[in-house]
């Protein structure tokens, strides 16, 4: 057994022991930040209050009092915001456990719950932090959960395409990725090019591994924009290609991906996929000197397209 083998070896036998340990050193992190900051401010404080104490002239002392109030909830206090963006914005940041991080979520549910895209995000958020700090140290069990709780996110907010289609991309995500059952994660991915052919695609990505780099085409000292924005049925298509084991599936997808979504990175990296396969190549040799002059893909994916190329055409 070689050193890598060993090494996984290792990680898969102490899974939860490394995942505690991750999370402590986060909290430790967090609780260090977090101490650093308020040291400052309470340094600032003090600093003005000693410049205003040495001037002879007399000044009036005021501080602006908070318009936020606070509410104590689920054991946390938690400050409301005016709006359900900013509570939400207020979720995502960093706090001391996961328990506090889920009662912030969770607050959104209890004070807005009209606001319907911001309440499904925050139930997407809840969902993913069933993996822990790193969904690579999971257990089933907390796949599982995940599972529940995104399919609870499609019964709950129907009519939130923006929600959805994150819902049944986590959902194939898990299964492909996660627990290895093609069969049941594909049609996830099959769902979202059925439904939401148009959707484009937000930033962050999805899930941590997805980062898809866009060119950058420079003219002048400016960059252009790129074309168009990353669409989901054009990932998930992208998604069927990297994991399903039969061609004619294979090849339908990039069949769609070509003729909906050439412009895409998404279809350059299916070509680079489709070369690197010497039983799928000839699917993707004819679309690649086509592709390239699109001018879509950045250096380094056009450098692999080709070199993956000359394989077939030194």
């Amino acid at each position: 057994m070689d050193s890598q083998q060993k090494v996984s070896s290792y990680i898969n036998q102490n899974k939860s022991e490394i995942r505690t340990l991750l999370e402590n050193l986060v909290c430790i992190r967090t609780l260090a930040q977090k101490t650093i900051f308020i040291t400052m401010m309470l340094l600032i404080s003090f600093t003005a209050l000693f410049f205003i104490g040495c001037s002879n002239e007399p000044t009036s002392l005021s501080f602006p009092k908070s318009e936020m109030p606070i509410i104590f909830f689920q054991g946390f206090n938690i400050p409301k915001f005016p709006t359900a963006q900013g509570q939400l914005n207020y979720a995502k940041s960093g706090f001391p456990s996961p328990e506090e991080k889920k009662a912030a979520f969770q607050f959104l549910f209890h004070h807005f719950p009209k606001d319907k895209i911001e309440c499904g995000n925050a139930a997407l958020y809840l969902a993913y932090m069933n993996f822990g700090f790193d969904y690579r140290f999971a257990l089933i069990q907390d796949y599982n959960t995940a599972i529940k709780e995104y399919s609870d996110v499609i019964k709950n907010f129907k009519g939130y395409p923006q929600i959805l289609v994150k819902a049944y991309w986590y959902l194939g995500w898990i299964y492909c990725e996660l627990l290895l059952d093609k069969k049941a994660g594909l049609p996830f991915f099959w769902h979202i090019i059925h439904e939401y052919p148009d959707l484009k695609m937000g930033i962050p990505s999805p899930v941590p591994w997805v980062s898809l780099v866009y060119p950058i085409t420079l003219k002048g000292d400016k960059p252009q924009k790129e074309k168009i924005k990353p669409q989901w049925a054009s990932i998930a298509l992208l998604e069927i290609i990297r994991h399903s084991s039969e061609q004619k599936e294979v090849f339908k997808a990039f069949d769609a991906l070509w003729d909906n979504y050439q412009e895409s990175v998404s279809t350059g990296l299916a070509i680079k996929l489709l070369l690197y396969d010497k039983s799928y190549a000839h699917k993707a040799l004819p679309h690649v000197e086509d592709y390239l002059a699109l001018n879509i893909a950045n250096r380094y994916l056009k450098k692999e397209i080709k070199d993956a190329a000359k394989e077939y055409h030194p």
